[in-house]
């Protein structure tokens, strides 16, 4: 096995992920996404959503960087937050954005001088 998928297999598993969660949102079969943690094929495509769901770089997961970056923030609320935000559909995560500039604007109109 590669560097790349043992990173890929521990990421995972640090989340709390199954390989079928994993695949469904990167919008491929689980076999698929089986292949790129046995090291059968490398996440080309794939790439960048990974590094998003994982909170690390795409160089980190293909073994060019060896620290994993601390990420959006040390809160472990808010990382459970964006976890399940990225776990949306797009319909979903379209629904989330929308009520969030909604309820920003009002605070920041509530609060303007």
């Amino acid at each position: 096995m590669n560097l790349t998928a043992c990173r890929l297999r521990e990421l995972r598993e640090k989340h709390h992920f199954s390989q079928q969660k994993v695949a469904d949102y990167l919008g491929i079969s689980r076999t698929a996404y089986n292949k790129y943690e046995s090291g059968a094929i490398r996440p080309t495509r794939k790439l960048d959503k990974l590094a998003a769901l994982f909170g690390v770089s795409a160089d980190y997961i293909l073994g060019r960087a060896d620290e994993i970056p601390e990420g959006r923030s040390n809160d472990p609320y808010l990382g459970e937050q964006w976890k399940k935000y990225l776990m949306l559909s797009d319909a979903g995560r379209e629904m989330v954005d929308i009520m969030l500039d909604a309820v920003y604007k009002r605070e920041r109109d509530m609060n303007a001088p």
